[in-house]
Order: structure tokens, then sequence, then C-alpha cells
């Protein structure tokens, strides 16, 4: 059940990235959803981000032995995105969206969006992050949903934005 949901939403992901987009996948853990969205996406510029060393060494000798044209950086989304800019941050199963959120508040001079894969509980998710009066410079939509075959449970992609002021 585990490699199925990790393929199908890194394939929804993909479904919702543009073409030669430049992607940070936040929190890789062992490589998912980064390393599927860079086979199924050859036209992506994919780069994957983990500070838990021991997690990136694993991903590093899969991305080599897969031969993928992918970085791989053992270190906080920080400090990559301190050098590095992307159009697009993907997460899946880092931290809840108050979390993410807090993360990120300071570098979003570094991407132009946060696309997260979550599960049913995102809306309280969202009120959260509301009430701690994080969502009032950020636009949330919900760009897709989908249930894993065989299961009753709902996952969803949202999208994430800093609102322009003008």
């Amino acid at each position: 059940l585990f490699a199925r949901r990790d393929l199908l939403d890194s394939v929804k992901l993909a479904e919702q990235l543009s073409e030669d987009e430049e992607v940070l996948d936040v929190g890789t853990g062992g490589g998912v959803p980064g390393i599927p969205l860079a086979i199924l996406r050859p036209d992506l510029t994919v780069s994957l981000c983990d500070s838990v060393a021991k997690k990136t060494k694993v991903v590093k000798d899969i991305v080599k032995r897969l031969e993928l044209p992918v970085a791989v950086h053992a270190t906080r989304v920080q400090d990559v995105l301190e050098d590095l800019r992307f159009n697009s941050l993907v997460t899946r199963a880092v931290g809840n969206i108050s979390q993410l959120l807090g993360w990120l508040d300071e570098y979003w001079m570094g991407f132009d969006r946060l696309l997260a894969i979550k599960g049913p509980r995102w809306v309280e998710e969202r009120g959260e992050a509301r009430h701690r009066g994080l969502m009032a410079e950020i636009e949330l939509r919900r760009i897709a949903s989908y249930t894993m075959p065989g299961t009753e449970s709902e996952s969803v992609i949202l999208q994430m934005n800093r609102r322009k002021h003008s």
C-alpha cells in the first residue's frame, strides 16, 4: 500500500507542474516524491533536500544508481533557499500547514509556490494556521483531490502562494 500511495501521490503531483519547472522536494526522506518526479518528468529540474544526513546519503546513492540528474542537499530548506531559487517547493508527509508556513515565512523570495500533498486533516490544519495568524499573507487553493484505490482515504494537493501587494 505504501509504494502504491508513494507512486499515486507522485503521479498526481507531476500533473500539477508546468514544463521545465525547477522543483525542490522539501523533507524528501526516502526520495518521495522527488525521485519519481524526476523519472516521470525529465523536463523538470528536480532537487531534493533533507536535514537528516543519513537519509540524504541513501537518496544520493539511489539517484546515482538510477543516473538521475538530481541535486541532493543534506541541509535545512532554509539554507538551500538562501542560495538557490525554485518555481515550486513540494512536500509530502513533512509537517502540518502551520509548521510549513513557519519554516518558510522569511524565504518566499526563493520560490513561487508551495505544493503540499495532504490527507483528510488538511481542513483542520488550515483552520489552525488561520487561528495562529499564519494565513494572512497566504493564498491557499486545493488544486487536486483523489482517492487511493481500494480505500476511503482522500488526498489533496494544496497550492500556497504569498499574496502580492500592489
